[in-house]
C-alpha cells in the first residue's frame, strides 16, 4: 500500500487501524488559541517645476492635529455586510473565481449588494442643509427658478426626456461655468466598460474633450432619466423592514444601473463624493455617494415644484470642487507641461534589446558590478520594452505550451505598466500628494493599474508612479484607498514600517518596503455621521456604516501575479519562502496578515547582474497588502469592523463557516492552500472537466442563513475529509503534461473552449500514469490522449490536506457525518520532462541540495464513524494539526515535497478557466438548476438559502 504522504491530490487516506476510528466526535476539542510569539518585544521641493510648490507644513501639522482629536467610533461585529461579494476584491478586481469577464447584470447585482443596508433616505432640506450650501454673498433667484417649465422632461419614450432637459438647465444664469450634455449612444473609448449615461453636467473647459461622448473621468454630475412612476425608482420607502433596496426587480436593476455610474466617476476620477440625479416621471431623487454609503432625498414633484431641482443646480454650479467631491491633493498634469514631457520620457520602450532574444546586449564590468546593482532596477525599468500579449493556444488544455511571457528586459515590467497607464486619449494624469510625517511628497500617474469593485468599502486604487523627488529613479507603486478609520485599526504603513524596521532580529523578508505614507488632509466619509442623526435612538455599534479615511501608502516594489509563474516547482518554491515571511512576522513582529489572497501574494522579479555581466531576472515573493493584519499580543476583543477579515475566495473553510471567527495562524496557513490550489486548477493539466464549475462551487460558494452568509460547502468538506473532488465526484489528480498528441487537433479546439464533459480516467495500478480513453474534447473527431503521469503536486496536495483534515476533525466547525467513496491508491513516479532552469530554480534546487530531509511519520485522516475518537487517536490528531500553525514545520513540507522528486520545468499549460464562463441558474429547458446550498449545519427551508444570483432585467 502507498505511504499516504505519496498519494495524489484527490486521493483518500485511510488505513486499516484507522477505518473505524470517527471523522467527527461528538464531543470537540476546544480550538487551540494560537500562542504569542515567544521573543515578541515591546520638505520635498519638485525639482522639475520650482515655485510651483506650496508649503504645506501647516497642512500636515493641522492633519496631526485631527488624527490626533478625532472621535472616530470602535464597532464590533455586525455580521449583516459580510458577504461573498463587495469586500476586499483580488487581482483584476473579480469578485469571483470563477466569472473572469463579469456582465452588466453581474455588476450591477455585486454593486447592490455591497451597498445593502447602507442607504439612508432624508428629506430634502435636510440634505441642501447638510451637503449642498448657498454660495456666499449671492442671492438664490427662487422666483425665476418657480417660472421654469418642465413639463416637457416627463414626457415617454425616455429618449425624449434628454433635450428638454439639458436645455432647461443650460442657461447661464444656471449654469455659468458647466453645460449638461446629453450623449447616451456613444460609449466611454477610453473606459473599460460600454455603459453610456442619459446625460451629465461637465466643465465648460472640457466640453471640446467630451464631443459625443459618455466621459466618465471628466463628468460633475451624473444624470439618469427614467419613465413612468415610482415604479422606476431605486429605493423602496414603502417595504415595512426599512430594507430600501429590497423592491422589485426592475427597480433593483435601476438601483444597480446607477451605481454603476457613479462607480466609473470613482474609477476614472479622484473622488471624495459624488452626486447623481435620478428622474422617473414627474419625480427626482438627488443622490450623494461616498465609501460609507449612500444618501438620497425622498422623492420630489420637479414639475409642480421647479425650484426644488434648480436650486440644486443653482446651487452646485457655484460649489467649489472640493464641495463637489474633488480630491484637492490631486491636480491634473498638462501632456505639455514640464511634468507631462517627463512622464512621456519615462514611458518610453528601450532600444538596447538583441533581436529576438528579450536580454539586453549591454555587458556590465565586474568591477562595476557593485554599482550596477544598485542601478540596475531604474535603468533597466526606464529603457525596457512593455511585455508581450500571450499568445491563445491553438490545441488542447493537455498540449506542451510555453510558459507566459516574461518582460523582453529584466526588470521592465514596471516601465511597461506605466506605458500602459497613459494611454487613452481623455486619459487623465496625475499628480497625487502623499503628507508623509516628514511633509508633503509628489507623485506621477497614468491610469489606475488595480480598481476594486464596489463603491462603498475601502475602494482601493494602485498606481505604476514616479516620485518627483527622484524623478529618473524606480518606478513605486502608489496605494490609494479609504481606510476603515476604527478604533484599533493602524495605518498600513506603520504596520510595514514595523515589518521594515531593524528592530526585533532585523526586517522580514519578502514583504513591502515602505516609502511614506498619510493620511489625505481630513477626507473622510459623511454617511455614517447622517446615519447616526438620523437613528438618534439606536446605539453606535447598531451602525452598519463604517467610517472611512482617505490614505495613500508607497512602497518600492513593485510586483506582478502570482499567475505569472514559470512553472509549479518555482510557484510551490515562491510559497515556501511566503511561509517563512508569514513566520517571521508573527514570530518576530508579532504581526498576523489575515488577507492572504491571489491580489496579495505576489512576484516581485529584482533584476542581478549574472557573471558574465548581463542583467537577469531573479524572483521572489511578495507578501503583500497588510492593511488587515493584526497584533496578535492585543487581547482578543469585539472585532474593530463589521465584517469577516479577509478575501472570500481564500479565506479558511472554518472562517467562512463562523462569521465572527478570529483569524489565527492556521486559517492563514489553509488560506495558502486555496491559492495553490487555485493556480493548480488553472494551469495545469488534470481530470476536472469543467474547470469553472469546480471554481464556482469550491471559491466561489456561498449561502445565506438567518441574514448571514456562510461558505459553500465544497471547500469545508474537502478540508473535513482530506481529499479534492471534481465536481462529477471523482478524486482530483493532476498530470504530467503529454509528450505528444497522437494526432493534429482542429484549430478551432483551446484550452477556453474544452470545458464539456468527459469520461473519467481508468486508474491503472501497475504504474504510476493513468490511462483514459476519453478524448481530448467533446468531439467525436478529437484523437485520444496518451496516458497521464502524475505530477509531483499531488503529493504535496496530500500532505497538505492531511494536516488539515486532522486540524478540523479537532477544531473545525461541527458537521453531520456523510459516507465517502475510498478510491484506491496511485503512487507518483515516471519519466519527468524537463526544461530550461530559471535562476530561481537554480537557487532553489541549491537550497534543496543542502536541505536535510526530516524523518516524517505516516499520518492518515481518520474515517467517518459513529463512535468518539480514542485518546491514542485524539493525540495523534493533535500532534498532526499543531504542525499546521507551525511556520517550520510547514516550511519542510514544502520543501520535503521539492527535494522528493525532480520536478518538471514545462509543466505549465494555458489557463483553463473558461475567459467567458458563467454559472447557470437554469438548464437550457428551463429547469431550475441545482443550486449552491449551505453546509449542513446551516441548511433550512428559507428562501434566502438559496444562491444569491438573482436574475434581473438589464
Amino acid at each position: 500500500m502507498a505511504n499516504p504522504s505519496d498519494l495524489p491530490a484527490g486521493a483518500p487516506v485511510s488505513s486499516e487501524e484507522t477505518s473505524a476510528v470517527p471523522r467527527t466526535p461528538l464531543s470537540r476539542t476546544a480550538l487551540p488559541r494560537t500562542p504569542s510569539p515567544t521573543d515578541f518585544r515591546e520638505l520635498h521641493v519638485d525639482p522639475l517645476a520650482p515655485g510651483n510648490q506650496q508649503d504645506h507644513s501647516q497642512t500636515t501639522s493641522e492633519q496631526e492635529t485631527v488624527q490626533d482629536t478625532l472621535s472616530v467610533p470602535n464597532q464590533p461585529l455586525s455580521l449583516n455586510d459580510a458577504s461573498p461579494v463587495g469586500k476586499k476584491s483580488y487581482y483584476q478586481s473579480r469578485n469571483y473565481a470563477s466569472v473572469q469577464q463579469p456582465d452588466v447584470k453581474e455588476k450591477r447585482r455585486k454593486l447592490r449588494l455591497s451597498m445593502r443596508g447602507k442607504t439612508i433616505i432624508v428629506e430634502y432640506d435636510e440634505f441642501m442643509s447638510w451637503f449642498v450650501p448657498a454660495p456666499p454673498g449671492e442671492e438664490e433667484p427662487t422666483e425665476m427658478m418657480k417660472s421654469v417649465d418642465l413639463r416637457g422632461v416627463a414626457t415617454t419614450p425616455e429618449r425624449k426626456m434628454y433635450k428638454p432637459l439639458v436645455d432647461a438647465l443650460n442657461q447661464d444664469w444656471l449654469l455659468p461655468n458647466d453645460r449638461a450634455i446629453s450623449n447616451p449612444d456613444t460609449p466611454d473609448p477610453d473606459a473599460d466598460t460600454d455603459e453610456k449615461i442619459d446625460a451629465g453636467l461637465y466643465r465648460r473647459s472640457d466640453v471640446a474633450m467630451v464631443g459625443k461622448k459618455t466621459r466618465w473621468a471628466y463628468m460633475e454630475l451624473s444624470i439618469e432619466c427614467k419613465t413612468g412612476d415610482v415604479r422606476h425608482d431605486p429605493f423602496d420607502e414603502s417595504n415595512p423592514s426599512g430594507d430600501h433596496e429590497d423592491a422589485s426587480a426592475i427597480r433593483q436593476d435601476i438601483l444597480g444601473q446607477i451605481m454603476c455610474y457613479s462607480g466609473y466617476i470613482f474609477d476614472y476620477q479622484r473622488r471624495i463624493h459624488h452626486y447623481t440625479l435620478i428622474i422617473f416621471g414627474r419625480m427626482v431623487r438627488i443622490i450623494r455617494w461616498d465609501r460609507a454609503g449612500v444618501v438620497a432625498t425622498k422623492p420630489f414633484d420637479y414639475v409642480a415644484h421647479p425650484e426644488l431641482l434648480l436650486s440644486f443646480i443653482w446651487r452646485f454650479a457655484r460649489m467649489t470642487p472640493a464641495q463637489r467631491g474633488h480630491d484637492p491633493t490631486a491636480t491634473r498634469v498638462a501632456r505639455d507641461s514640464a511634468l507631462g514631457k517627463l512622464m512621456l520620457e519615462r514611458a518610453r520602450p528601450p532600444k538596447l534589446q538583441a533581436a529576438g532574444t528579450g536580454v539586453r546586449t549591454d555587458k556590465v564590468d565586474q568591477k562595476d558590478s557593485q554599482a550596477c546593482t544598485q542601478a540596475t532596477t531604474a535603468s533597466a525599468q526606464t529603457t525596457a520594452q512593455p511585455p508581450t500579449t500571450p499568445a491563445q493556444p491553438t490545441s488542447t488544455p493537455c498540449q506542451p505550451t510555453t510558459a507566459p511571457p516574461r518582460p523582453p528586459i529584466p526588470g521592465d515590467h514596471p516601465r511597461a505598466a506605466f506605458e500602459k497607464s497613459l494611454k487613452g486619449a481623455a486619459t487623465i494624469w496625475w499628480r497625487l500628494r502623499v503628507d508623509d510625517a516628514k511633509g508633503a511628497r509628489y507623485f506621477l500617474v497614468g491610469n489606475a493599474h488595480f480598481r476594486a469593485s464596489g463603491l462603498a468599502g475601502r475602494g482601493t486604487q494602485t498606481f505604476i508612479a514616479i516620485d518627483e523627488a527622484d524623478p529618473y529613479g524606480p518606478f513605486v507603486y502608489l496605494k490609494d484607498a479609504w481606510r476603515v478609520a476604527h478604533t484599533g485599526i493602524e495605518q498600513e504603513g506603520k504596520i510595514l514600517e514595523r515589518l521594515n524596521s531593524n528592530d526585533d532580529g532585523g526586517p522580514v523578508p519578502f514583504v513591502p518596503t515602505v516609502r511614506c505614507h498619510g493620511d489625505v488632509e481630513d477626507q473622510m466619509t459623511r454617511s455614517q455621521e447622517i446615519w447616526r442623526l438620523k437613528n438618534k435612538g439606536k446605539s453606535e455599534e447598531e451602525c452598519p456604516l463604517k467610517t472611512h479615511r482617505h490614505y495613500r501608502l508607497v512602497v518600492n516594489e513593485v510586483g506582478i501575479p502570482m499567475s505569472r509563474f514559470t512553472n509549479m516547482e518555482e510557484l510551490v518554491g515562491l510559497f515556501e519562502l511566503c511561509i517563512q515571511a508569514h513566520g517571521e512576522a508573527y514570530n518576530r513582529k508579532g504581526l498576523i496578515h489575515r488577507d492572504i489572497s491571489a491580489g496579495n501574494v505576489l512576484i516581485y522579479p529584482r533584476v542581478v547582474v549574472g557573471e558574465d555581466g548581463v542583467l537577469l531576472e531573479d524572483r521572489e515573493p511578495l507578501l503583500a497588502d497588510w492593511e488587515l493584519a493584526k497584533n496578535v499580543n492585543e487581547p482578543d476583543e469585539k472585532p474593530r469592523q463589521p465584517d469577516r477579515t479577509g478575501t472570500w475566495q481564500f479565506l479558511s473553510a472554518s472562517a467562512l463557516s463562523q462569521p465572527s471567527k478570529r483569524i489565527i495562524v492556521q486559517d492563514d496557513i489553509e488560506s495558502l492552500f486555496h491559492l495553490l490550489l487555485y493556480h493548480a486548477i488553472r494551469f495545469l493539466p488534470h481530470n476536472c472537466s469543467d474547470v469553472g464549475a469546480f471554481m464556482d462551487a469550491y471559491f466561489d460558494g456561498h449561502a445565506k442563513q438567518d441574514g448571514l452568509w456562510y461558505g459553500g460547502e465544497k471547500k469545508l468538506e474537502s478540508m473535513r475529509n482530506g481529499r479534492l473532488l471534481t465536481p462529477i465526484g471523482q478524486a482530483l489528480y493532476f498530470y504530467l503534461l503529454p509528450k505528444k498528441i497522437t494526432a493534429e487537433l482542429p484549430s478551432s479546439t483551446t484550452a477556453a473552449q474544452h470545458h464539456g464533459p468527459s469520461p473519467p480516467p481508468s486508474i491503472t495500478h501497475s504504474s504510476s500514469t493513468l490511462s483514459t480513453s476519453s478524448t481530448l474534447s467533446h468531439k467525436k473527431s478529437s484523437p485520444p490522449i496518451q496516458p497521464h503521469t502524475l505530477h509531483p503536486v499531488n503529493n504535496l496536495f496530500t500532505a497538505y490536506l492531511q494536516r488539515l483534515s486532522a486540524f478540523y476533525t479537532l477544531y473545525g466547525p461541527p458537521l453531520k457525518p456523510e459516507s465517502i467513496r475510498n478510491d484506491e491508491d496511485n503512487d507518483d513516479g515516471g519519466e519527468q520532462p524537463t526544461g530550461t532552469l530559471t535562476l530561481f530554480q537554480q537557487k532553489l534546487r541549491a537550497r534543496l541540495a543542502a536541505f536535510q530531509m526530516p524523518k516524517q511519520r505516516s499520518h492518515s485522516a481518520p474515517s467517518i464513524a459513529p463512535e468518539e475518537l480514542t485518546p491514542e487517536r485524539r493525540a495523534e490528531l493533535q500532534a498532526v494539526a499543531a504542525t499546521l500553525g507551525d511556520h517550520k514545520s510547514m516550511s519542510e513540507m514544502f520543501l520535503q515535497n521539492l527535494a522528493s522528486t525532480t520536478w518538471p520545468s514545462g509543466d505549465r499549460c494555458p489557463d483553463q478557466l473558461p475567459p467567458d464562463y458563467k454559472p447557470e441558474d437554469t438548464f437550457k429547458d428551463g429547469t431550475t438548476s441545482q443550486k449552491r446550498s449551505a453546509p449542513v449545519a446551516f441548511q433550512n427551508s428559507d428562501r434566502d438559502a438559496k444562491r444569491i444570483r438573482s436574475s434581473v432585467p438589464s
